[in-house]
């Protein structure tokens, strides 16, 4: 049994592994294919209204604290707030001001040739008007991504400005910020989406599902050639008893005849590995003078995960 600090320090580790966004695709398939819809669709919209070279990208999804997201980065934001009527929550959403500019370059037909603006000055107020158009074009995407899968209408809240940490839960609430990258021309800017946590974890069984591929139109001989094949292909199984860690001077020191004992009995599971990768539990029997394993179950890979873990 381990001791309350060592269930503690597995804790910290587990929180560290979430903020870094590792299990974000695990937890939630469909969320990262959801967020990349919205990209797409306000890609295709800018595309339509400049000559200009212009590429709107989702860039991925991680983990941070409210406060930590409002606090930290780098450059100047403006926020905006989002709510989302049927999920009863506010978002936070944010653009730099590199893509303010370079949004504002494209919204009055520029080519792309000029270098990026850098000046550090406030936003005028047509700029402001300009970054809250695009805004508008945002959320319309945002409903039309999620509309398959967590459907609700997204209205934007008053004017740009400073963000309010308290509208995601507070300081310490843990949020998903997907960001985004606008690339116009020689110019371009980030906007980062800022989601509660809490509300992915209410909405988990819409993002559960993984995202259905369309069938194609295969050949049914070739089809079946390559099942044919697949299945015949070997594999190496081992059943592993017990598992141990042993220094370099015990293994040299090892001799033929000798005995190694075992802490493992007959009611120890088995673990059945295929090709190296855990696979099943089992249990081990006879059958007249041969062993034989009984299946139980099959390997959980993410409680084995968290139970290394937890285990320091």
């Amino acid at each position: 049994m381990g001791t309350r600090g060592e269930h503690r320090s597995g804790r910290r580790t587990l929180e560290e592994l979430f903020c870094r966004g590792v299990a974000y695709a695990e937890r939630f398939p469909a969320l990262p294919t959801t967020l990349a819809r919205v990209a797409q669709g306000c890609a295709k919209e800018l595309e339509a209204s400049t000559a200009m070279r212009v590429d709107f990208g989702f860039d991925g999804i991680q983990s941070a604290r409210a406060g930590e997201l409002v606090s930290g980065g780098s450059g100047v934001r403006l926020w905006g707030e989002l709510f989302a009527a049927t999920w009863g929550t506010h978002l936070l959403v944010s653009l730099d001001h590199d893509f303010i500019f370079a949004y504002v370059d494209l919204a009055f037909g520029g080519d792309g040739s000029l270098p990026p603006y850098v000046e550090a000055r406030p936003m005028s107020r047509i700029e402001m008007r300009l970054a809250q158009s695009f805004l508008a074009r945002f959320v319309r995407q945002l409903e039309m991504g999620f509309k398959n899968s967590a459907a609700t209408p997204f209205n934007l809240v008053g004017e740009l400005g400073k963000a309010d940490p308290e509208k995601l839960g507070g300081a310490n609430a843990p949020v998903a910020i997907a960001s985004y990258r606008l690339k116009a021309g020689l110019g371009g800017g980030e906007l980062q989406l800022a989601i509660p946590e809490a509300v992915l974890t209410a909405l988990k069984p819409a993002f559960a599902r993984r995202p259905q591929k369309k069938p194609g139109s295969a050949d049914r001989d070739w089809s079946q050639q390559i099942h044919a094949e697949i299945t015949r292909t070997p594999l190496a199984l081992r059943a592993v008893l017990e598992e141990g860690i042993w220094s370099l001077k015990d293994v040299a020191a090892l001799r033929v005849g000798q005995v190694i004992p075992l802490n493992a009995t007959t009611h120890t599971p088995v673990r059945l590995d295929c090709n190296g990768e855990p696979m099943l539990w089992c249990q081990i029997d006879t059958s007249g003078e041969r062993y034989k394993l009984r299946v139980d179950t099959f390997v959980d890979r993410e409680q084995e995960l968290m139970n290394d873990i937890l285990a320091g």
